[in-house]
């Protein structure tokens, strides 16, 4: 199988062990078994959920604000994590990118996988040139993933965030264009042919 298979008429992406496609309005109940998850919400600005009325908050605040994508995995179709980008600015061709994934799924590589198809569809549709994350100061596997995708650390925001009741220091990480070099994502890039991406609203 292609690194990245990508069906613009319906925007999802299939990788190797996953498939990838944009939220939608009844992804509730699959968002509720990833934030109702402490070790997931440990880093987040998110209390842990408790219920489906919580999980519909989060999940319309996703849709009206972020492309972000549900990460399933194809046999199940399970819904294991998201990722996406949000905060567009279209002057400068920047945005934020975002990720959360089911604890029971971590340290197999699947958000450096489900990361690295979102970046190239963000690089290639979108003609991102910069690509901004945060990520706690203690919170070591985000770190891992961003630095494995090509991520720099720029800068630590002091006191940036807010949650659980205390102040945190974030890392500011950034990526580049010009920093793909001829690692995973540039090869990604080459399976969004521009036919394809004019489909893409």
């Amino acid at each position: 199988m292609p690194v990245l298979e990508y069906d613009p008429s319906r925007r999802q992406m299939r990788t190797q062990r996953l498939l990838l496609r944009p939220l939608e309005s009844t992804d509730a109940p699959g968002l509720l078994g990833i934030y109702g998850q402490p070790e997931v919400t440990r880093h987040y600005e998110l209390d842990t959920l408790d219920d489906l009325l919580q999980a519909q908050r989060v999940l319309d605040f996703f849709l009206k604000h972020h492309d972000r994508f549900a990460m399933l995995d194809p046999a199940s179709l399970r819904m294991i994590g998201t990722c996406g980008l949000f905060f567009w600015d279209q002057t400068t061709n920047m945005a934020s990118f975002g990720y959360d994934m089911s604890a029971d799924c971590w340290g197999r590589g699947l958000m450096r996988e489900a990361a690295t198809a979102v970046l190239a569809y963000g690089f290639a549709c979108k003609k991102l040139n910069r690509v901004n994350a945060l990520t706690a100061m203690d919170n070591q596997r985000s770190v891992r993933v961003l630095q494995a995708l090509g991520f720099t650390q720029e800068a630590v925001l002091r006191q940036f965030a807010f949650w659980k009741g205390a102040y945190h220091d974030m890392r500011m990480f950034a990526l580049l264009r010009e920093e793909l070099g001829d690692g995973p994502i540039l090869r990604a890039l080459q399976d969004f042919e521009p036919p394809r991406c004019a489909k893409v609203p």
